[in-house]
């Protein structure tokens, strides 16, 4: 359940009052006491599934952004509310929390390239032992859902400066995994821990990352599919593994090749990357325009109490 707290001016405060009224969802609207710079104090329960129509309707009415506040508070209705919420609701986000995150994940954070850079360090090491498990640990700890996520937002809403810084951050990721990659890389053969006879497209895990086919992509369709649906749900980050398995192995492969003097197998692994990413927003993209439009759809469809 949510809780809207609004500053009307006072000559709107009956119109507005009216609007939420009728809106399916928002409950116990109440007007309250006049602040001393002559707005007047709103306040209203509203369910998930009708805040982004709440939010929409209080726009049309010009009042302040900074004048509109919703919490989400944690409640018990012992005479039987939850039973009558609708299912998933709990575990749903406003559409203004989604995009606030988003804004968040297309700014690149010092912590965000650790992230990526110690992922492509473990994966470069997975990639020249072949080690599954390094792999997936490497995919566990890797950061790049938030970007993938976030730039299919901006595509979807058409706000193409945000697409924009998204896609930057999601590059600069794996270009900072591939360089770990090459680094830890480089490391190892100086110790004389790789054996230069070592060709990375020979081994399993190798001939997988450098050839492009149906099977990959429909890897990274289905992944972005199941990437969106988590980054629009509270704490939905642990399917970002799905979300790696088609970047984290191929950028890490990108480094490691090149750390080992053979640029031959990086074209590979670079056309399989690259490819995974595209189908990765585009999957992402057409999931949340479906998710948005069922988002309207049943807000316009809840039955009033």
């Amino acid at each position: 359940m949510l809780k809207l707290d609004g500053y009307v001016q006072a000559d709107l405060i009956d119109d507005v009052c009216t609007a939420l009224i009728e809106i399916p969802g928002v409950h116990h609207v109440t007007r309250g006491a006049s602040t001393m710079d002559g707005l007047v104090s709103l306040s209203a329960q509203v369910d998930v599934t009708s805040a982004d129509v709440a939010i929409e309707q209080l726009a049309t009415f010009g009042i302040e952004p900074t004048d509109v506040t919703l919490w989400r508070v944690p409640g018990i209705q012992p005479l039987g509310w939850r039973a009558q919420t609708r299912p998933g609701e709990s575990g749903a986000q406003v559409w203004a929390e989604i995009v606030g995150r988003a804004d968040e994940h297309a700014q690149l954070a010092s912590s965000y390239l650790v992230f990526m850079v110690t992922a492509g360090i473990i994966a470069g090491i997975g990639v020249l032992t072949g080690s599954a498990v390094l792999i997936v640990g490497a995919m566990a700890i890797s950061p790049d859902l938030l970007p993938i996520s976030a730039s299919a937002i901006g595509l979807v809403e058409h706000r193409w400066q945000l697409a924009l810084r998204a896609v930057r951050v999601l590059v600069i990721g794996l270009a900072a995994s591939a360089v770990g990659a090459f680094v830890a890389t480089a490391l190892l053969r100086s110790f004389g821990r790789v054996p230069e006879t070592l060709v990375l497209a020979d081994t399993t895990i190798g001939e997988a990352l450098t050839q492009l086919g149906p099977g990959s992509l429909m890897v990274a369709t289905t992944a972005g599919v199941a990437g969106m649906v988590a980054f629009e749900r509270p704490g939905g980050a642990a399917v970002g593994v799905a979300i790696s398995v088609t970047t984290i192995p191929a950028a890490a492969y990108v480094g490691a090749a090149l750390a080992m003097g053979r640029d031959d197998p990086m074209w590979g692994a670079l056309v399989v990357l690259l490819s995974n990413v595209v189908m990765l927003v585009l999957a992402s993209s057409a999931t949340l325009a479906i998710q948005r439009r069922a988002r309207r759809r049943a807000a316009v469809q809840i039955p009033s109490s």
